[in-house]
């Protein structure tokens, strides 16, 4: 679990996760980065300049790698404003036996995790 200098209370949520939850994985890093809150060039707290997006692929690089090293079935990237409703999700995916998978996350605005047609298979 990883924070990106987050001003709302995300930190708190995960430790609250955590706190709940810990046990019932193998391994869980913690990384709270809670400072700087900001980056440099960034308008506002919704804004990402490309600065935020190049640390937030290093935080899913790194926390890949580590994945790797600890010979992990699977690893789980998801952003706190994404929500998988159905508690089967996981279940589902890791059926699928796929080397990689991801849910398709429905969505009524602009915001989405596809951006071309959608076939009768998905």
């Amino acid at each position: 679990a990883a924070t990106d200098h987050n001003v709302d209370n995300t930190t708190a949520i995960l430790r609250e996760w955590l706190k709940n939850v810990q046990n019932l994985y193998h391994d869980v890093e913690w990384r709270p980065m809670e400072d700087p809150q900001f980056y440099p060039e960034e308008i506002g707290p919704k804004h990402w300049p490309s600065s935020r997006f190049t640390h937030v692929m290093k935080l899913r690089q790194a926390a890949l790698r580590a994945a790797r090293e600890k010979w992990s079935d699977y690893i789980l990237f998801i952003d706190a404003d994404n929500l998988l409703t159905n508690p089967q999700t996981l279940n589902l995916m890791i059926a699928e036996n796929k080397t990689l998978v991801a849910p398709m996350l429905e969505s009524r605005s602009l915001y989405s995790n596809f951006w071309c047609g959608i076939t009768p298979q998905a």
